[in-house]
């Protein structure tokens, strides 16, 4: 013998408004960030923009290219990771493990000499984007 038995199911409620104050709004100044962060990128690398936001897996300078402008805009502007991976179109976690890529990375004198360049001009650029001033020296 068969018994049904029925569950009751609460309906679907929907999507709570969300304010700009809300911390949970897309973060447009973030997005910016991330566009900005990938346009650097891509003149100091020599990779096209389309490239870097490809959504399908990439030859290892254009993966390079990627990981660089997550990095960039994780630490220089201090986007949220999440915020980052909406924009690059990746999981949160991708965007965790490109961060420890770039970082691993750092060892490299040449590397790491050419990354401080990346972050000194992001960070002026962050500055000058919320309306600060920045000194010859910090570029």
């Amino acid at each position: 013998m068969h018994r049904e038995i029925n569950i009751p199911v609460a309906p679907a409620r929907p999507a709570p408004h969300r304010s700009p104050a809300d911390p949970r709004a897309p973060d447009r100044y973030a997005e910016r960030c991330c566009r900005l962060a990938r346009e650097i990128v891509s003149l100091a690398e020599n990779v096209a923009m389309e490239e870097i936001v490809r959504p399908s897996r990439s030859p290892v300078p254009i993966c390079r290219a990627r990981h660089i402008a997550m990095y960039l805009a994780h630490v220089a502007f201090q986007a949220p990771l999440m915020v980052i991976a909406q924009d690059f179109g990746r999981d949160r976690t991708t965007v965790a493990h490109a961060v420890r890529r770039v970082e691993d990375q750092r060892d490299e004198p040449d590397f790491d000499a050419r990354l401080c360049r990346l972050e000194r001009l992001a960070a002026a650029c962050g500055a000058l984007a919320k309306g600060g001033e920045i000194e010859d020296e910090e570029i």
